[in-house]
């Protein structure tokens, strides 16, 4: 089994969060994590991981639109036009859309009205006769249909433009246009209105089909001028997504089928004024048809049906057919479309999985004992007492768009006490959030890492058993696999074990009834030692590495400890029936929050694996301590102002509430304090007097003042000299901070940093890893102010990242490397050179490409670090 170590030694190798392609935009809400691993490999030849902390950045909803299409039509004088146009919500969250439809007054035409009607179906006709301004509130992706009716007066000549627009409203500055043209005409005038809509029998939305549904597509012509349309002919050549249903072609006029294999020129039909229609279709995905005349003021349609092929992605399928009259082209049809609606399949298992469900091998567990595509994984191998154990698992995007997809585990019956972990494809990187997007089709390896518990019984014959659950983030549908072990669990031969009287944790792998076996109080960045004892129960010589079983919190360090004072991660060899003494110390952060703290001490031998731990604890006590620095000597004119800046910090581990913050000491002189709330070290004139910590509002969360557990503020001591101050006479003021705190409940721990005091002189004239991140709005390299907190993001822009990797070890590591991955939804992005890869020391050197970094930084002393700082974008 290996522990997490928190000192370093000689090798690193930092990774980061799996990295991804990025196939589509995050929806509002969405958080993008990040965490990074450190790998190294110490002087004793052991190899450590730590994690570092996580980055989460929240995505904001944005707003996005897009209006469907351009119209060209012909109108007789006094007649109308029936403009088709189709809103679809492109931002990332829910949005309804403002529409308003304007004459550009361009031309000599003279519309009458200008009246939006709803359209929800898309099928060209409005749905009622009540006008719209405004869309229903769409999810993203969403269509809505609308139709605009024109009306022309009867001496209207000429042409002119309509601007259409609609506007969100989430953002008002968000929008987009269309533009229709009107000409008036005395000739023959016919609109084509096209529409697809889903069968009644598929049983879905109009609008909205699956892959296999049955599509009604229907091409519907109007006469509208003052004179027939003779020899009309339509064309419309299919989208590849749509297989033509044959024999399913009829027109309006007739009640007869129309023989998909006429030529053009052929007559199908004729209704009862004697007009003649041709069909065909070419088996190209094309179909056509003839009238021979349109009589002015006619209207028909010819309808014909298509299957969503299987193969269709998720997405917009559109449509427009084109007419012409005697050889004279007219206008298009409408954009006609169908949203081919998001259908979700997902595998885990042992192998990658084919659409119907059928393995493909192209991808394949490589820890897999058993026979392949049966759904298990298997792992044959024996485990020792507190072993690991890993089983690699397939994961396959079997959805027609790309999924990000979560992974659990439900223990069957591994014994109580096993843990669980997964990693990604490298074996490494922790899975943080959701594993993807995957493209369609795509697959990838996740590793389940099952870690026994120290206790667990010894046995020759196992079947343990684990579920496996993959969720796709895009519609909650599940598949499950079967983790399964068949190995033999053999016996520890270690004892660790708390060397005081009683010896408790005495015995290998003891428990506790979950408690800690001894309990140490401290205060913040107070070492605390615990005196620990290895005992080889085995029967040959052997050697353990010593570490944490589980990290300690940001800042808390831990040093392990020799007979002989020497720090240490291995025991070094202690014979068969020997025992060796190791001390732990362990330091909590300066600034600890006061609490109970987990110290699990866990060792296991480099040669077997074979290991025990021994669960202690830490509690933090409460500490009130604030501090202001430092005293300065400052010059003044007479009568004029001097200001002195100071810093306070809390640098205690509970909130500050109350507490006087006075000055004193001038008598010729007057003072005020004053809070430089932007920390610009100048007063402005929104900045208030202070004189006590609850002034600081805010400092705590909304609504609640105070100043947090290492937080600081900066604040200004205004001195104001007389005008009739003696050149060379000085004041001393003093800035002090009350030692009673919090309403008299509190005593500051050290008053010694309590106050400070300002001379006014009148004058003539082991390796940690930590990850940061701020916000590149704009992807321009614009430099920011870094941080561990949760920041918020907006699709399409930037996050910069830095790695910072500390030797806080005796020796030098050397061969550093820091290694990161985009974050799901991102890319790494050098902002076309303004924000390129950043790494200290100079000599450093990175490779990049769009999911990943890696740098060398050669060596890193004691005491020195080893930066990385690359920057990703949010997909739009």
């Amino acid at each position: 089994m290996t522990f997490p170590y928190l000192r370093s030694a000689s090798v690193i190798a930092l990774t980061a969060a799996i990295g991804t392609a990025v196939y589509a935009a995050p929806e509002a809400g969405s958080v993008i994590g990040n965490q990074a691993v450190a790998t190294y490999t110490n002087s004793n030849g052991d190899t450590i991981t730590v994690t570092s902390n996580t980055v989460e950045t929240v995505v904001q909803q944005v707003a996005g639109v897009t209006l469907t299409s351009d119209n060209s039509e012909t109108i007789a004088p006094g007649g109308k036009a029936f403009l088709p146009h189709i809103i679809t919500n492109d931002g990332n969250g829910p949005d309804a859309f403002g529409l308003t439809a304007v004459e550009n007054n361009s031309g000599a035409l003279d519309t009458t009205a200008l009246v939006i009607y709803p359209d929800a179906n898309m099928d060209g006709v409005a749905d009622s006769a009540t006008p719209i301004t405004d869309t229903p509130t769409l999810a993203p992706g969403e269509q809505f249909g609308i139709v605009i009716e024109a009306s022309v007066a009867s001496t209207a000549t000429g042409s002119d433009t309509i601007l259409v627009t609609s506007v969100s409203a989430l953002d008002g500055t968000i929008s987009d246009t269309n533009t229709d043209t009107l000409t008036v005409s005395n000739d023959a005038i016919v609109e084509l209105i096209k529409s697809m809509t889903a069968d009644a029998a598929s049983g879905g939305n109009p609008g909205i089909v699956d892959a296999g549904d049955t599509v009604t597509i229907t091409l519907t012509y109007s006469s509208t001028g003052l004179a027939a349309a003779n020899n009309y002919v339509v064309q419309d050549v299919l989208d590849g997504n749509l297989v033509y249903v044959p024999g399913s072609a009829r027109w309006s006029d007739a009640a007869v089928p129309l023989d998909d294999n006429n030529a053009t020129t052929a007559v199908d039909a004729t209704n009862g004024g004697g007009d003649t229609i041709a069909w065909d279709y070419d088996d190209a995905q094309t179909v056509n048809f003839t009238l021979s005349s349109v009589g002015s003021g006619r209207s028909g349609s010819v309808t014909f049906r298509a299957v969503v092929a299987n193969t269709a992605n998720a997405g917009l399928v559109t449509n427009t057919a084109t007419q012409e009259v005697n050889g004279t082209a007219f206008p298009p049809s409408n954009t006609a479309s169908i949203m081919v609606d998001n259908q979700y399949q997902i595998a885990v298992a042992d192998t990658a999985i084919n659409s119907d469900g059928t393995p493909n091998g192209a991808v394949t567990s490589a820890t897999d004992d058993d026979a392949a595509s049966n759904d298990i994984v298997t792992e044959t191998g024996d485990v020792y007492q507190g072993g690991t154990i890993r089983q690699e698992f397939v994961l396959t995007n079997l959805s027609n768009e790309a999924d990000s997809l979560q992974l659990a585990v439900s223990n069957v019956d591994f014994p109580a006490g096993t843990t669980f972990r997964f990693v990604g494809a490298d074996g490494v990187t922790p899975v943080v959030g959701s594993v993807g997007p995957l493209a369609i089709g795509e697959s990838t390896r996740v590793t389940l890492v099952a870690t026994l518990p120290t206790d667990v019984a010894p046995t020759a014959t196992t079947n343990y058993t684990a579920t496996i659950t993959t969720t796709s983030d895009g519609s909650g549908v599940t598949d499950t696999s079967t983790a399964e072990f068949s190995g033999a669990v053999l016996a520890a031969s270690v004892d660790l074990e708390n060397a005081i009287l009683g010896q408790e944790g005495d015995g290998a792998n003891p428990t506790n009834a979950g408690n800690p076996w001894v309990t140490r109080n401290a205060d913040p960045a107070e070492p605390v030692v615990f005196d620990m004892l290895v005992q080889n129960e085995g029967p040959v010589a052997d050697s353990y590495n010593l570490s944490l079983a589980q990290p300690l919190p940001s800042g808390w360090t831990v040093e392990f400890l020799l007979p002989d004072g020497t720090s240490a991660t291995n025991t070094g060899t202690i014979p068969s029936a020997g025992s060796r003494a190791v001390q732990v110390v362990v330091t909590p952060a300066d600034g600890a929050a006061p609490g109970d703290t987990p110290v699990e001490i866990a060792l296991v031998s480099s040669v077997s694996g074979q290991g025990d731990s021994i669960l202690n604890r830490i509690t933090v006590n409460e500490i009130y301590n604030v501090g202001i620095i430092e005293d300065q000597s400052v010059q003044a004119a007479p009568g004029g102002v001097v200001d002195i800046l100071h810093t306070v910090t809390n640098t205690g581990n509970v909130a500050i509430t109350e507490g006087a913050i006075t000055e004193s000491g001038l008598s010729n002189f007057s003072g005020a304090i004053i809070w430089d709330q932007n920390g610009n070290g100048a007063i402005e004139p929104s900045e208030p007097v202070i004189d006590n910590f609850n002034d600081l509002t805010d400092g705590l969360g909304v609504g609640t003042n105070g100043l947090a557990p290492g937080d600081s503020f900066s604040l200004i001591y205004r001195v104001q000299t007389p005008s009739t101050a003696t050149t060379g006479v000085p004041e001393v003021g003093t800035v002090a901070l009350a030692t009673s705190l919090n309403g008299a409940t509190a005593t500051d721990a050290d008053a010694a940093d309590n106050a400070v005091e300002d001379r006014i002189v009148i004058i003539t004239g082991d390796m940690t890893l930590t990850k940061y991140q701020y916000i590149d709005a704009n992807c321009d390299g614009t430099v920011g102010t870094f941080t561990k907190n949760r920041e918020n993001v907006e699709p399409g822009q930037c996050i910069r990242y830095l790695i910072e990797a500390e030797n806080t070890g005796s020796a030098a590591a050397d061969a550093v490397t820091i290694s990161d991955a985009a974050p799901a939804y991102t890319a790494i992005t050098n902002c076309g050179g303004a924000c390129s890869e950043t790494l200290f020391p100079g000599t450093s050197t990175a490779t990049v490409t769009p999911s990943s970094i890696s740098s060398d930084h050669g060596s890193v002393l004691p005491g020195g670090f080893a930066r990385l700082e690359f920057t990703v974008r949010v997909s739009n």
